[in-house]
């Protein structure tokens, strides 16, 4: 057998097995089955599909043992049921959405490489559609949930401290740091079209009374004053240099002497070629904005000392490829002087 060349033909069979799974999830078909299993024509008739396509479209699912055929009856695996149904409590459904329509881009990368310019613009992108925020969002906290009680248990937080979640979408780890530590308190600094998003999973998940949910854009504003630690997740690889110095300065700012910033995020080695996921999530942030561009956790801890930080601790989350570092603001002649005014 020729494992090179098997190599090379499962990547590039790979994207045609994901489009399947993207388009059983775009169409529905995933909700549609959950109810009760349905023959080829009558999932054509309610997705408003093309019956021969949406036949072989559910020929490939069975192959990809997403779904069964019993006869002319097609229904959902037990790992549909559980992962691709959104009213399911481990869903990825909305994950699943976001990552078919960021594969869309994916398929403009030579002319990204080529001319060093994102394959869409960042708010037509995202912004100015209801359905794809409300898919990315959620879509994200589907994601994150899974190593978010982790990442809290990094956070080494002090008792009543109060937390500014930067750009915290959802609550995902607003969510998980209350949990975490029952007297600590989260202000999620969030766009105006996510408000309502991360109001309502933060009611569901009990905690109105301990998580604010602020508007705010994390590129220009404050992070508030005097908190005990800020929260930055998955931001500083989707922004230019310029912007994640601006953004560590105004976190060192807002922090008290001694506050914490915890910065949760996936990082290379310090090639730059590990691991596989980093790489290519390192790409997907060019490709898809521009500026981003992943941190070595040598260069991101470089970054947090030039901003006043100590040196930061470092914890890999178990569940993941995600790194948690921890640095604490260095107190000088100012931060003195704030402490001996507070007592």
């Amino acid at each position: 057998m020729d494992f090179g060349a098997a190599h090379v033909t499962q990547m590039a069979l790979g994207a045609w097995q994901a489009q399947v799974l993207y388009t059983l999830s775009e169409l529905d078909v995933f909700e549609l089955l959950s109810e009760k299993p349905l023959s080829a024509q009558e999932v054509a008739r309610r997705t408003g599909a093309h019956p021969l396509a949406a036949e072989g479209l559910l020929n490939a699912g069975v192959a990809l043992k997403l779904l069964t055929r019993d006869g002319d009856a097609y229904a959902d695996t037990d790992l549909a049921l559980r992962l691709l149904c959104e009213d399911s409590p481990e869903s990825l459904a909305r994950w699943v959405r976001v990552m078919g329509r960021w594969s869309r881009p994916w398929n403009g990368l030579t002319e990204v490489v080529r001319t060093g310019r994102p394959a869409e613009e960042r708010e037509a992108r995202l912004w100015q559609d209801p359905r794809y925020t409300a898919d990315f969002v959620l879509g994200m906290h589907e994601y994150a949930r899974r190593i978010a009680d982790e990442v809290a248990d990094h956070a080494d937080l002090p008792p009543g401290a109060r937390v500014t979640d930067v750009g915290g979408g959802a609550g995902t780890y607003a969510i998980a740091l209350c949990r975490r530590h029952p007297d600590v308190s989260v202000r999620i600094l969030e766009l105006a079209s996510v408000l309502p998003i991360a109001e309502r999973t933060v009611a569901e998940a009990g905690l109105a009374d301990r998580i604010d949910v602020t508007a705010g854009d994390y590129l220009t504003d404050p992070f508030g004053t005097d908190v005990s630690a800020v929260l930055l997740s998955n931001i500083l690889h989707q922004e230019s240099r310029e912007a994640g110095e601006s953004i560590v300065g105004r976190a060192h700012r807002a922090l008290r002497p001694g506050g914490k910033l915890v910065v949760n995020g996936y990082f290379l080695d310090e090639s730059r070629t590990r691991p596989l996921f980093t790489t290519l999530h390192n790409l997907s942030a060019f490709t898809l904005w521009g500026g981003g561009r992943s941190y070595t956790v040598g260069e991101a801890a470089a970054l947090l000392r030039s901003a006043g930080f100590t040196e930061p601790v470092v914890h890999q989350v178990a569940q993941g490829a995600s790194t948690v570092l921890v640095a604490e603001k260095a107190e000088g002649p100012e931060d003195q002087h704030l402490a001996d005014r507070r007592e």
